[in-house]
């Protein structure tokens, strides 16, 4: 339910813009993320790396990505899906233990993607450059994250210590860093903010280096908010913000609040900076 209403949010907008902001250059280019975001879908539901519900965020998302944020925004969403993909490729989701596979849902591609959809957006209606850098820095966090878990939670095993009292856990538990997971965040942060310069190398290589570093900070604030509060019951007034789908402070929760921390940390130093 509450990954439909974000689906119906981005479209409408989509439309919004399409109608009322877009260019004829800029039409032209959402045309043809159009297809290109219907025929990765399916390629990926066709994988086993996406649900129904997954598809249809990720065709909205893959829409705006590259309809909005052109040639760069594309390659590193793009970037992102195929590299947490195939580290992904046949786990076991813990969470739901009734998949043989693992498969991204629509929250688990909303939770990942909605602050850069969102960045993005207003950034194609502002013009302002320092909204992309959020939206990267977003994504980059993503992107690390999901390294983290993949390679330091569930490929190398080695010494996990809960972030909150540094106290040894098992590897992939919800809180849990390692010097193995912390080196794969920093890679996966690392990788987006490159591709971001090599595709605008015109652009301040500090840029990128504040989209990195956001990036990985999110990854620690994520594991401070997995030790502190993932797993605990929401309050009436948070449950029907949430459409009333998340009853407690599950994963996608705590990437959602971490991705949206990441771009905060990138939007607030680009300001200070420029300022």
């Amino acid at each position: 339910m509450l990954d439909r209403l974000v689906n119906i949010f981005f479209f409408f907008a989509l439309v919004f813009i399409f109608l009322l902001f877009a260019k004829a250059d800029d039409h032209t280019r959402i045309f043809i993320a159009i297809i290109l975001s219907v025929l990765c879908g399916f390629i990926a539901f066709m994988l086993n790396w996406l649900t129904l519900d997954g598809v249809v965020a990720a065709i909205l998302f893959g829409i705006i990505s590259y309809g909005l944020g052109g040639i760069t925004g594309a390659t590193v969403v793009l970037t992102f899906f195929i590299s947490s993909s195939l580290l992904s490729k046949d786990m076991i989701s813990e969470e739901s233990l009734l998949d043989k596979k693992f498969r991204r849902d629509g929250l688990q591609v909303w939770s990942n993607g909605f602050w850069f959809t969102l960045w993005t957006i207003i950034w194609f209606l502002t013009e302002l450059d320092f909204f992309m850098t959020a939206a990267f820095a977003s994504i980059a966090f993503a992107n690390a994250d999901t390294w983290a878990s993949e390679i330091g939670g569930h490929r190398v095993k080695g010494k996990t210590y809960l972030i909150s009292s540094f106290r040894e856990v098992r590897p992939g538990s919800d809180g849990g860093i390692s010097i193995v997971g912390t080196l794969a965040t920093l890679s996966g942060a690392v990788l987006i903010a490159l591709m971001f310069w090599l595709l605008n190398m015109e652009t301040n290589i500090w840029l990128a280096v504040m989209i990195a570093t956001a990036g990985f900070t999110g990854s620690f604030i994520d594991s401070w908010l997995g030790a502190k509060v993932q797993g605990k019951k929401l309050n009436p007034f948070f449950r029907n913000l949430f459409a009333r789908q998340i009853s407690y402070v599950d994963n996608n929760l705590v990437n959602w609040l971490a991705a949206g921390s990441s771009s905060v940390i990138a939007l607030i130093a680009v300001l200070l900076i420029e300022f």
